[in-house]
């Protein structure tokens, strides 16, 4: 009995860590932290350029080809409250696609005209500004050409950006650009400012 007490004891050491071999596992899990987690940062802002850009470039198709299906103008705007359009602030407060056959001067959901799609605001990261003549809506005809309020050619082009300081000045931005035709086409500028410069 007593031999077989000894033995037990003897294996429970064994199997138990000693301070300095919990002291080595806590530094190297502090070493893959400290190398993963930058890494991951990156994985995450990268992530939302993408969705984000998506998002938006799904955005100008539906409204292009709901244009065309409808045979009547519509419109994407900014959106803070998704039922109207605004002039202030950027894209990534969120945007709206709406029919409209009554335009005015400016891009605004008119009494009668029917909103197709509401998006919802951008992760807090993300900065999307317009240049050009799409600063603050983007409009297309029944042939799916996009154009200003007053019927001229409409292009420009909107850049989604983050301002997380995960990813590089090469990396953290891509450009949607609108041609005349309301064709669509990505790229990735290079050289971007952490303050998402247009």
């Amino acid at each position: 009995m007593k031999h077989s007490l000894t033995s037990h004891l003897d294996h429970s050491r064994e199997a138990g860590f000693t301070l300095i071999e919990l002291m080595v596992t806590v530094a190297v899990l502090a070493i893959i932290l400290a190398i993963a987690v930058p890494g991951f940062q990156a994985f995450i802002a990268s992530g939302r350029v993408t969705t984000t850009t998506n998002d938006m470039v799904g955005a100008l198709t539906l409204a292009r080809s709901e244009a065309i299906r409808r045979g009547t103008r519509v419109t994407l705007c900014k959106s803070s409250d998704g039922a109207s359009c605004t002039d202030a602030g950027g894209w990534e407060q969120g945007w709206i696609a709406f029919v409209d056959p009554t335009r005015g001067a400016d891009a605004a959901v008119d009494a009668g005209e029917t909103i197709v799609a509401r998006f919802e605001s951008a992760p807090g990261t993300m900065a999307i500004a317009g240049d050009g003549g799409v600063v603050n809506f983007v409009s297309f005809a029944a042939d799916g050409t996009s154009r200003t309020m007053a019927g001229a050619a409409q292009a420009g082009r909107i850049r989604v950006c983050t301002v997380a300081g995960a990813l590089g000045n090469d990396r953290r931005a891509r450009d949607i650009n609108i041609a005349t035709t309301g064709r669509l086409s990505t790229t990735t500028p290079a050289n971007v400012g952490a303050d998402c410069p247009l």
